[in-house]
């Protein structure tokens, strides 16, 4: 589930819902584990032995660029020689700590380790200041003219704690009222 989450992260980095789920799909073609689908979906998992033992032409062919293969490459690496923990063992880190373990991986920065901590491990006091959508909604719900810095936003935030996720969530939800986008689950 882990290295599904933290792929398809990878693969949606700076393309459209669209192409994203496109690019996944062909690679779920290729690479899942039989048998084994996602909690939440239908969907199969992506497994790092399979997708390890692809070539980077057959990786390519799927639509994923070089940047992307190398880092899909070193995330099933970290995945099978244990470098970054089990998806069990994260769950008994603090936030800082999965976010240090995630980000040790090519590809994977502290947004999409905050999404992980937000949507996969269930953290209830998380605030992405880097994410855009809730940066829009900061902006809106507040009635803001100019752009929130991270600094505002952390500062605002403070009043949310122990529950920053559940803002990020409304915050998300205001955008998403607009018509603007918002990121995935």
């Amino acid at each position: 589930m882990l290295f599904d989450r933290l792929a398809s992260s990878i693969l949606s980095q700076q393309l459209s819902v669209k192409a994203a789920a496109t690019i996944a799909g062909r690679l779920r073609d290729r690479a899942s584990t039989t048998g084994h689908t996602s909690p939440t979906s239908a969907r199969p998992l992506l497994a790092p032995d399979l997708v390890a033992t692809l070539s980077d032409e057959e990786l390519r062919a799927c639509g994923i660029s070089r940047p992307k293969v190398a880092a899909l490459r070193d995330l099933a690496d970290a995945v099978r020689s244990g470098r970054i923990p089990t998806l069990e063992v994260l769950l008994g880190y603090d936030d800082d700590d999965v976010i240090n373990a995630l980000t040790a991986v090519r590809g994977i920065g502290r947004w999409t380790a905050e999404m992980q901590l937000i949507f996969l491990l269930d953290r209830p006091d998380v605030f992405p200041l880097a994410d855009v959508g809730v940066r829009r909604g900061f902006e809106r719900v507040l009635g803001l003219e100019a752009k929130a810095t991270p600094a505002q936003m952390a500062e605002h935030a403070q009043a949310w704690a122990p529950y920053r996720s559940v803002a990020s969530w409304y915050l998300w939800r205001a955008v998403d009222q607009t018509g603007e986008s918002v990121p995935p689950a």
